[in-house]
């Protein structure tokens, strides 16, 4: 983990060199929906959730740029969950509803690589660091039923990984455009603090899509 996390903030590092031959500096807003999970986790998510930042960048040649974010997303997963006999058949009336909500303030940092004229196409990668402020579980801990119940303390507050993605950019006018884009985002750390809390013994990183589209403003 610690590996992972020295990576992380080499690439980090990296792009954040190049700062000083910055040639445009853009802001705006992005809304969209995501459709986050846990990775190796044994059942598919089955969420949609409300994700929300503001934007910046700076402009580094004709191509690239570094672009940033704040905002907040809600991460997690809901699945239906079912007992099995020793015959491996499904108990009558044994479903039930499993589901998480973890919501983050995120800071992506990552490098467009734009592809095109004034209508272009790009690609992003980099970075992310999540604080997770609020936490609930719907499902059961060690035999029991619960229902939004507050989980933060059983879980680490920091989350970090990876990111990368593609997208669009359209004028609307000189000096505003229109984003459609996406990004993948894959957890580097494990989620559980205590293992109790949750009644899992596996590690929980997050991973998820992220859909938007936001309007991009040049200052200059």
């Amino acid at each position: 983990m610690k590996k992972n996390a020295f990576l992380l903030l080499m690439l980090l590092g990296l792009m954040l060199a190049p700062v000083a031959q910055a040639q445009r500096v853009s802001f705006g807003g992005r809304l969209g929906m995501g459709f986050p999970g846990f990775r190796d986790e044994l059942i598919a998510s089955q969420r949609i959730t409300f994700a929300g930042s503001v934007v910046g960048s700076l402009q580094l040649g004709d191509v690239f740029e570094l672009a940033t974010e704040l905002g907040y997303q809600r991460k997690g997963n809901k699945y239906t969950n079912q007992y099995w006999d020793d015959q491996l058949q499904v108990v009558e009336d044994s479903t039930y509803l499993v589901k998480t909500n973890l919501d983050y303030l995120t800071i992506p940092l990552y490098v467009r690589l734009n592809l095109g004229g004034s209508s272009k196409f790009y690609l992003q990668a980099g970075g992310y660091y999540g604080f997770l402020f609020h936490a609930n579980f719907t499902g059961k801990i060690l035999g029991e039923d619960v229902k939004r119940h507050n989980v933060i303390k059983g879980l680490h507050r920091h989350d970090f990984g990876i990111l990368f993605g593609g997208g669009l950019e359209s004028p609307i006018r000189q000096g505003l455009a229109v984003l459609l884009d996406i990004k993948y985002q894959i957890g580097l750390k494990d989620l559980v603090a205590d293992q109790t809390v949750l009644g899992s013994s596996r590690p929980l990183m997050n991973k998820g899509l992220v859909m938007g589209i936001g309007l991009r403003i040049d200052l200059d």
